[in-house]
């Protein structure tokens, strides 16, 4: 649901750097002439199988340490009932399954999400968000955590490993055989097995495209039969839709399925102090897309899910996913609710009103328009060598290609990625917008409360997540630097948690919507990204100096 996403991201960028320091030093020997090529092929396999069984066993303790995450047991006297009921749900569901009872904690982040870790089926750990029991009630968060057993009891960790393991073999066997053909090209008898080993290189990467690929969809299906799994054993498929419409999409409000009680005392304590934030003000501002208890209209639900299922930039993220798109989500366990002899959930269906080719064609276009300044270039060059200037002409060519660049990069940042002009909005009414683009920026206003980290738990995240009354939202900090970031989200991020802010930046939809901050102003301190700037004074100085040094060949 985003958070296993980003968790599996994180950790196999840190075994992928343990990865490239081993076979740098395997590569470094064989270059130095102390390692034969086939012992190269042989110690790189063994590199490789050695750092995926690693990062299986050692996976599990790494995440432990770099998550908060508060471990229960159905006998704490703390223990909120909310909790233990979950707990007891999946004590009986892998009980059920013949499955050892994993491991089951909370996250102290009010950023709805869940997901699940370990060695085997019958040594696994599930972890909710605080988040979840706010936002999702009693059986939309049984559902969640049977999702979650779901993958415990398909033995996913295995699977996945296995799965993963034979796509960096093939991966590894690519990257041996090209070393041994730069390695052995131009030398006496590389005749015969240059050729082989261009034949198994050519081969090797080709595999390696498909078996990603197919990876790709592996993961996509057993996501599928998670929730499958899910609505199965909590006999209402229904509940983890609406679960996913809250998690993935962030269509939900505080209190949600709690008792008019409860609900009065999170409204009280979320008050008007400052006047930057109201939660009753801001629902009533979302009541035409409110049923009579307070839940989101199903009217609301389809618009949200019809980028997913019409808008190109969907359907080429999910290429690229291990999770399917939520509203393909929702479509399915739909049809699984209809097959139990239940009313779907939202049934979507929303007529196409128009292609949106046009939109993610222009998105492209706008994108790349720096592309444009290849053939400008080219066709200048070719006009001063037809005038005699030689290699002066490719000089000038450069120089305008340079220049050109500079001028179509900055005019695409400025007025396309990061256009000014920002305006009142509220997440809901972003969500509802087919058309909304990941490269074309809406420059929005959202007044709010910073709910949790972008990755709950996470000690180093640096993101916020924002709830405006009308829905949640991811807000993307980020600053010029990576380091700036990972700083910001150690030592910062923190007390921003539970702030009614005013934030700033450019709306973009992706499978996980978003907002690129620039400016946050909070009470007591605010802050701000200048990374836009960043970007657009690249493109300015490029042109820059494409401009000078034309300007200097001229006066050659």
């Amino acid at each position: 649901m985003g958070l296993m996403l980003r968790m599996a991201i994180a950790i196999a960028l840190l075994f992928g750097l343990l990865f490239a320091f081993f076979m740098g030093i395997t590569y470094f020997l064989f270059y130095m002439g102390y390692l034969p090529g086939a012992w190269l092929l042989v110690i790189s396999v063994a590199v490789a199988l050695g750092i995926v069984l690693l990062q299986w066993g050692i996976g599990p303790v790494i995440i432990k340490w770099i998550y908060k995450i508060e471990w229960i047991t159905p006998d704490m006297p703390s223990v909120d009932p909310r909790y233990a009921r979950v707990y007891e749900y999946i004590r009986k569901a892998t009980s059920d399954a013949g499955v050892r009872m994993p491991q089951v904690g909370i996250v102290p982040d009010d950023n709805p999400n869940a997901f699940t870790f370990g060695w085997t089926r019958n040594s696994g750990h599930i972890a909710l968000t605080r988040g979840v029991f706010k936002y999702c009630d009693d059986e939309e968060a049984e559902a969640v955590a049977a999702h979650e057993v779901g993958h415990i009891v398909h033995n996913d960790f295995v699977v996945m490993t296995v799965v993963s393991a034979v796509v960096l073999l093939f991966f590894v066997v690519y990257l041996a055989c090209r070393s041994i053909i730069w390695s052995r090209s131009g030398s006496r008898d590389s005749g015969k097995a240059e050729a082989l080993a261009l034949v198994v290189m050519v081969v090797s990467f080709i595999v390696y495209l498909l078996s990603n690929f197919i990876a790709l969809i592996v993961s996509r299906y057993r996501e599928y039969w998670a929730d499958e799994y899910s609505g199965q054993s909590t006999h209402n498929p229904n509940k983890l839709s609406s679960a996913l419409v809250k998690i993935a999409y962030g269509l939900a409000t505080e209190g949600q399925g709690m008792s008019a009680k409860d609900r009065s005392k999170i409204e009280g304590r979320h008050g008007t102090t400052l006047g930057i934030f109201n939660v009753t003000t801001a629902r009533a501002l979302a009541v035409q897309a409110a049923t009579a208890d307070g839940s989101v209209s199903k009217e609301a639900v389809k618009e949200t899910m019809a980028w997913d299922l019409w808008n190109p930039w969907a359907f080429f993220y999910e290429l690229g996913m291990t999770h399917p798109l939520p509203a393909k989500r929702i479509v399915a366990l739909d049809k699984q609710a209809e097959g139990m002899g239940q009313a779907a959930y939202v049934k979507f269906d929303l007529v196409k009103p128009e292609s949106y080719w046009d939109d993610f064609l222009g998105d492209l276009g706008a994108k790349y328009s720096w592309l444009l300044a290849i053939p400008i270039a080219v066709a200048l060059g070719y006009w001063w060598t037809l005038q005699g200037l030689g290699d002066l002409a490719i000089a000038r060519a450069f120089c305008a290609f340079l220049l050109l660049a500079g001028l179509f990069g900055f005019l695409y940042l400025r007025f396309y990625r990061y256009p000014w002009s920002f305006k009142d909005a509220k997440v809901q009414e972003l969500l509802r917008n087919p058309k909304a683009s990941p490269v074309r920026g809406m420059p929005v206003r959202l007044h709010g409360r910073i709910i949790g980290r972008g990755v709950p738990g996470l000690f180093f995240s640096e993101d916020l997540k924002v709830d405006d009354g009308t829905g949640l939202l991811l807000i993307d900090y980020r600053a010029m630097l990576p380091i700036i970031d990972l700083l910001q989200g150690i030592f910062a991020t923190q007390r921003f948690v539970g702030q009614e802010v005013v934030v700033e930046g450019w709306y973009r939809r992706q499978v996980v919507p978003l907002l690129e901050m620039v400016h946050l102003e909070a009470p007591s301190f605010s802050r701000r990204v200048y990374r836009q700037w960043l970007e657009m004074g690249g493109a300015l100085v490029l042109a820059a100096i494409g401009g000078l040094l034309f300007w200097l060949l001229m006066l050659v």
